[in-house]
């Protein structure tokens, strides 16, 4: 499997993030250029300017209008996303650490190889750490699978009678591989469902005539 893909995803939606960013910013730079000719067309009253800032008041509401909504949603992508990658980060770093523990009799693996997150850290550096842990469980889980395919041949050449050996390792690889693979679609799911959030956003904004109206 190509663990590597969600490095590319992760950019994407922190490419995503920074362009809603940068929305937000441009819709907050008009808000306040608006609001700016507000006050200072109420203060000419020799031109009787205050009456035509009706309409400035009207286009600062759909501005702040906007700009609330947008930020609402900023809120939610960067604290439920950070969240949610540093939750799957934690509970990953945990199982090596566990099957490390487990089979250090086995493994060359050491827990010092074992990276850990904090909540901290940035959406990539998180994903980052999240596939190379995944990618550490995945090459401890081909040597206990070597270990016990060696070890089942050395049971038989010496004919010795340890008939559930090799199913009892081989059950718990497959305790370990389904462990994984949850992991695997935790994560797969996450940048999926975010990719496609972050994308939505950046496409209704693109065709909001009203947004562009007052802007």
């Amino acid at each position: 499997m190509d663990l590597d893909k969600y490095i590319e995803i992760i950019d994407n939606i922190d490419n995503n993030i920074k362009m809603i960013n940068e929305l937000h910013d441009s819709i907050n730079k008009k808000t306040n250029e608006v609001t700016q000719k507000i006050e200072t067309f109420q203060k000419k009253k020799n031109i009787q300017a205050d009456d035509s800032t009706r309409f400035l008041v009207f286009q600062n509401k759909i501005l702040h209008n906007e700009l609330v909504y947008l930020n609402n949603h900023r809120q939610v992508i960067n604290y439920s996303l950070n969240a949610m990658l540093y939750g799957t980060s934690e509970s990953i770093t945990l199982m090596a650490l566990t099957v490390i523990s487990a089979f250090k009799d086995i493994t060359t693996t050491d827990n010092k190889l074992v990276k850990a997150s904090t909540k901290k850290d940035e959406n990539n550096k998180l994903v980052a750490d999240i596939i190379y842990n995944l990618k550490l469980i995945n090459n401890i889980l081909e040597e206990i699978k070597k270990y016990n395919e060696e070890l089942n041949n050395t049971i038989k050449t010496n004919n010795l009678h340890c008939n559930t050996l090799f199913n009892n390792i081989d059950f718990t690889c497959g305790h370990i591989k389904l462990e994984y693979d949850k992991h695997i679609n935790d994560i797969e799911k996450t940048l999926e469902y975010f990719i496609n959030y972050t994308n939505k956003i950046i496409e209704q904004n693109n065709n909001m005539l009203l947004l562009k109206f007052v802007s």
